[in-house]
């Protein structure tokens, strides 16, 4: 199943509430990441904290109080097979934008993304799929740009930079 399908069933099944166009980006970027393989292990509050590695859960969470900031929102995540690195994103809504910024657990190197929201978000009823248009492209630039960056071990990447 394509992560862009995977991400939308995701979003249909936990259906949140949003309150504003941001809420539908930073959702759709916490799906994407589900889709991806990843577990949420923190949402919200305890993630903004001065040491969000350490207040995080070490097993899955639902995503109460993931949207309870008006312009910020934040998630811990482990990817299922590599359960012991944890991956911090946090997300800031700047007028029509919503900034992604993740970094790794012990990492150095911050990888992030700016999301033009007026691209994304449409006025939807209540069929989640027409919240979103260009959802494809919402979720590839996610997972490209971001998530991909957090599924391949460091073993693996290094072997594969000698090679």
């Amino acid at each position: 199943m394509e992560v862009e399908e995977a991400a939308m069933i995701v979003i249909r099944s936990k259906r949140p509430t949003f309150r504003n166009p941001h809420d539908k980006v930073a959702f759709a970027v916490h799906a994407s990441f589900i889709a991806s393989g990843f577990v949420t292990l923190a949402t919200g509050a305890p993630v903004f904290c001065d040491d969000p590695f350490s207040s995080s859960s070490s097993g899955e969470v639902g995503i109460d109080h993931w949207n309870d900031f008006e312009d910020k929102y934040a998630f811990i995540y482990s990817h299922r097979e590599r359960r012991s690195k944890k991956v911090l994103i946090k997300c800031l809504a700047m007028n029509d934008k919503l900034l992604v910024d993740a970094l790794g657990e012990g990492d150095n190197e911050r990888h992030h993304l700016e999301l033009n929201i007026q691209d994304y978000v449409d006025n939807g009823d209540a069929d989640y799929e027409t919240h979103y248009k260009n959802f494809s492209k919402l979720v590839e630039e996610i997972t490209t740009k971001i998530s991909n960056n957090y599924k391949v071990s460091s073993a693996v990447k290094s072997s594969t930079q000698a090679s």
